[in-house]
């Protein structure tokens, strides 16, 4: 972004119009500072954490380190005295992965990912049963002709697509479920009780994205305890096309190719020789959820939660996954934000209703610490009024690269028109920032609104918005670090919170929840 774009933005700032309530949040919005922001985010990031893995010491630092922040401004420790939430894990974590094809070894992360089950599996394929996409659906159906058991099935992800790139089941260039939702795709496939299911992906990093968000393994697949569910490997085309013999490729080469082209099943026995050999443990591990809270006036009984996840992916062999942007930057924001309204609760200012602000752990391994909370609130679910979730903010997107002044906003119209529409309004009188709602329409194949803590709030009819800057290159890679960060814009993104956050903890009325979820299945 040019250098006259910041001071312009800067001073539309400043000239806003004063109001005697905007006044007040304009002079605190001042207290939100790039320092302030940048020496949080030095210590969350920094070496010494490891990558805040939840369960590992690294994590509980940085827990620690912000429950000293919010002791410092003076914020009550609310869960019974202290303000740590501990939450209970039981992470499966896999000692031994062997995969074969035609005897070659495949690479984890980069041939294949592995979505564990509830057992260890130790076997050698020679015949796997071709399924198409996997897909059984009125408007069409893979399994149609398959009327035999096998223990091993091959599949294709997403869904067939005609020449003008439709899909065979909306009729339209919009994907279905079948490519949006890989747990419907698995559902399906593990109803046929196999033992090991391969899944061939061209988009292995998204794959790999979405299932560490989703916090999902196999045995969350078991039809009964006597049933364990399979193997589930994706793996990619090109280790495939490498690997198998040509004659056998080529099979499964024609065979997509007249599924997209006539939208007609194909299904046979391939010859593949593989060896899948995996032995897991399973460890009972403790995170940590930070609570910190300021106590309201007239509306006290009534909570604003305002949330950021404080983990990350923590440390592989050598190499710490620092996380600066994920979740570095919002848990950041969350800090400044609670000094800021701890600051004009001392000067007189405190908001009408109480504010909880929620550090939660976890996030990576599934959205477990939201989960958590939600599930055991330190205030009742029916008087938490809206969840304002932070998750990277500290970061320009390639979307992005020729104008920074912008943020995703993800969720607000969800369940609340009022909502949208005051975060909106504060945008426009105060931060100046394009809103950008890419992600927010519901047809996005990110499906970005499941995939952070504040999901766990709409789905208790909790009004919710999501504020994320975009993935970038260093995404979830050992790269995310604190040099990459742009904290000017980092300021303005926590700003937009603070005078949205300001209005719903002043306003008379909660917002009204007043829409269907289109989300909701």
């Amino acid at each position: 972004m040019p250098h006259i774009s910041y001071l312009f933005l800067g001073f539309l700032f400043f000239v806003q119009p004063a109001f005697s309530q905007d006044t007040v949040a304009l002079r605190y919005s001042k207290k939100i500072t790039e320092d302030d922001l940048s020496r949080y985010l030095h210590v969350l990031a920094s070496d010494s954490l490891e990558g805040r893995e939840t369960g590992k010491e690294g994590q509980r630092k940085g827990a620690r380190y912000i429950a000293d922040h919010f002791a410092s401004f003076g914020l009550a420790p609310c869960n019974h005295g202290i303000y740590f939430q501990d939450i209970a894990l039981n992470v499966k974590s896999t000692v031994g992965l062997n995969i074969q094809i035609n005897r070659y070894n495949l690479l984890y992360m980069k041939d294949y990912y592995y979505l564990s089950g509830n057992k260890d599996t130790s076997l050698t394929i020679d015949k796997i049963r071709f399924a198409g996409y996997g897909i059984e659906d009125k408007e069409y159906n893979d399994f149609e002709d398959i009327k035999e058991t096998t223990n091993y099935i091959l599949c294709f992800e997403g869904e067939p697509l005609n020449r003008k790139g439709e899909s065979r089941i909306t009729k339209t260039k919009a994907p279905s479920a079948w490519s949006t939702d890989w747990k419907k795709k698995a559902n399906t496939i593990i109803k046929r009780n196999p033992s090991v299911v391969f899944v061939i992906t061209s988009s292995l990093d998204k794959i790999i994205d979405s299932l560490n968000y989703s916090g999902k393994n196999a045995s969350d697949f078991n039809i009964n305890p006597q049933n364990p569910a399979p193997v589930i490997i994706y793996i990619t085309y090109n280790a495939l096309k490498e690997h198998l013999p040509p004659d056998a490729m080529s099979l499964l080469e024609k065979a997509k190719k007249k599924i997209d082209k006539k939208g007609k099943p194909q299904s046979f026995v391939l010859n593949m020789n593989a060896d899948v050999h995996i032995l897991s443990n399973t460890d009972a591990l403790k995170g940590k959820n930070v609570i910190g809270f300021i106590e309201g006036t007239d509306l006290k009984n009534e909570v604003l939660v305002i949330s950021a996840h404080n983990d990350h992916l923590g440390k592989k062999d050598s190499l710490i996954y620092h996380g600066a942007d994920d979740d570095g930057s919002g848990t950041s924001g969350l800090m400044e934000l609670a000094k800021t309204f701890s600051i004009a609760k001392k000067e007189g200012h405190g908001p009408r209703r109480s504010i909880l602000f929620l550090s939660v752990a976890g996030e990576e391994k599934g959205l477990l610490g939201s989960s958590w909370y939600t599930d055991h609130p330190v205030f009742p679910l029916q008087n938490t009024i809206v969840d304002l979730n932070i998750d990277m903010i500290g970061r320009i997107d390639e979307k992005h690269k020729d104008s920074a002044n912008y943020i995703y906003i993800i969720g607000s119209d969800k369940l609340s028109t009022t909502l949208h529409k005051i975060n909106e309004q504060n945008n426009t009188a105060y931060t100046h920032l394009a809103l950008d709602y890419t992600f927010n329409r519901p047809e996005d194949p990110n499906r970005f609104y499941f995939r952070s803590d504040h999901y766990n709030f709409a789905k208790h009819k909790i009004p919710v918005i999501f504020y994320f800057n975009g993935v970038h290159a260093d995404y979830h890679k050992p790269t995310d670090t604190v040099d990459k960060i742009n904290f000017f814009m980092m300021m303005w993104r926590t700003k937009l919170v603070f005078f949205t956050a300001w209005q719903l903890a002043n306003m008379d009325k909660r917002p009204a929840v007043d829409v269907k979820n289109d989300f909701e299945k």
